[in-house]
């Protein structure tokens, strides 16, 4: 090979990099660039408490007075009971179903729970709002909490069980098999090595679940009521009638509040994984 193709080549390489490294920028600025907006927003004045494309000046007083909006902390508070509920039903039956998801003795049923995870994620949530809330008016079951439960938690099922179905996936079979040697039964075995092993996976997949069932839309969009109403559902109505930098606080809060939460689920699987790790050196 020359020289000057060997030049030709590091020179495409180089210009492919910095294309791919361009276009990355490009993805950020478009993804985050609205987000970074609208926390820039929340400081405005605004004009006659509402909120302006110019910045008319910097204040902080849109955020005590989010909190003073007796209709946002409604919305709040529903969204933390909500997200509260799914989470303890999803880690309860997601946990189960991570487990089964590699240990189940029959490959046919492992097939089928996977198959039916996958679905809970494929499927679109238009879809599935739009379906319970037809079930619902077919049945005649009134909508309330419990509906809006039902219907945003098999969503976070399947996160909690693919979370801890990856750290099933590491565990050392020869512990279970040396605790059955020393007479441990197999209830004694799931809860003294099996669930301390996995806890921080369900740790992580519950923060998951609770993140998502927090910051649900689509489906809380067909569920929700006026006596039961969610945190997203009322800054996203609150934007059709010109909405006030209160609203841009409240949602740079939510914003920060997720941040937050997938933070902590980041650590806590990256703590599994290194327990998983060392569990299979030893």
């Amino acid at each position: 090979m020359s020289i000057s193709t060997a030049s030709r080549g590091q020179w495409g390489q180089r210009a492919t990099d910095w294309g791919l490294f361009l276009w990355y920028v490009a993805a950020i600025v478009f993804l985050f660039g609205p987000i970074f907006a609208a926390l820039v927003y929340s400081f405005n004045l605004g004009v006659v408490n509402k909120q302006t494309a110019t910045i008319t000046g910097w204040t902080l007083k849109w955020y005590p007075a989010a909190w003073n909006d007796l209709s946002l902390r409604r919305a709040v508070q529903t969204s933390l009971v909500l997200a509260f509920w799914s989470a303890l039903i999803s880690i309860i039956i997601g946990s189960a179903l991570g487990y089964a998801l590699v240990r189940h003795p029959s490959q046919i049923a492992r097939k089928v729970l996977a198959g039916l995870t996958y679905v809970l994620l494929i499927v679109p949530e238009t879809v599935i709002g739009v379906s319970l809330l037809l079930a619902y008016a077919v049945t005649r079951i009134p909508l309330g909490m419990a509906t809006l439960v039902a219907g945003i938690t098999p969503m976070a099922i399947a996160v909690v069980a693919l979370i801890v179905r990856a750290r099933v996936l590491t565990l050392d079979r020869r512990v279970e098999e040396a605790a059955a040697d020393l007479g441990s039964s197999r209830l004694k075995t799931l809860w003294f090595i099996i669930l301390p092993q996995i806890a921080p996976a369900v740790a992580a997949g519950g923060i998951m679940a609770y993140t998502f069932s927090f910051d649900n839309l689509v489906v809380s969009a067909f569920l929700t009521t006026p006596q039961v109403n969610t945190l997203p559902v009322y800054l996203y109505g609150s934007l059709q009638y010109g909405p006030s930098p209160a609203v841009y606080a409240a949602a740079a809060v939510v914003f920060v509040f997720t941040l937050l939460m997938l933070g902590i689920a980041a650590l806590l699987y990256r703590l599994a994984r290194r327990s998983g790790a060392a569990m299979t050196i030893a």
